[in-house]
């Protein structure tokens, strides 16, 4: 995730889509657990998430975004690419929406694995994607987006991880277009 110069638009898909995502996140969570998430934006979903009354913990690989999102929810996000996030207590769940396909194709696999190394087992983590397949072109005004992922391809991706894929689906977001949705569980 490339350090963003100032705070833009975030990428991921919004807030319709996004909605019924977080249903099905919070379901599998529950209530009062410790949520990790990764790559922060502007602190929409981080908002959200504290007002459900869950203890976040939020990071974002740009400064620029890291500050309005603790701008934004009154609380520290750190600044970090997903390698570098550490904890010595693994999370409940981690809520990746929107900041994965910034990163290479290449580095989605790593990025996940990482991830589980941070997440309890049988904790939920959501991750969202461009739907397709191929890299699309970086867009301007926000995080590049290098990676789009259809099912097959994010099965593929995860295979050799410890995640199973709970539930996937796509939906079209009327300014980014079709995104795939992943809510897999830890095993």
């Amino acid at each position: 995730m490339p350090h963003a110069p100032a705070p833009a638009r975030d990428a991921a898909p919004r807030p319709a889509l996004v909605a019924g995502a977080h249903a099905l996140f919070l379901a599998l969570l529950g209530s009062g657990r410790h949520l990790l998430e990764a790559g922060c934006g502007a602190g929409e979903d981080l908002r959200l998430f504290r007002q459900q009354g869950l203890t976040v913990t939020a990071f974002d690989a740009s400064r620029a975004q890291a500050a309005a999102a603790s701008r934004l929810c009154g609380q520290p996000v750190r600044v970090c690419r997903v390698e570098q996030m550490q904890s010595v207590v693994p999370y409940d769940g981690i809520w990746a929406s929107g900041s994965l396909p910034c990163l290479p194709e290449h580095e989605i696999a790593p990025a996940l694995g990482h991830l589980a190394t941070l997440l309890k087992a049988g904790g939920p983590l959501y991750a969202s994607f461009p739907h397709g397949k191929g890299e699309p072109l970086p867009r301007s005004g926000e995080y590049p987006l290098q990676t789009r992922l259809d099912e097959a391809g994010l099965r593929r991706l995860i295979a050799p991880l410890p995640f199973t894929l709970h539930h996937g689906w796509v939906g079209e977001d009327e300014v980014n277009g079709p995104w795939l949705h992943a809510l897999l569980v830890r095993s």
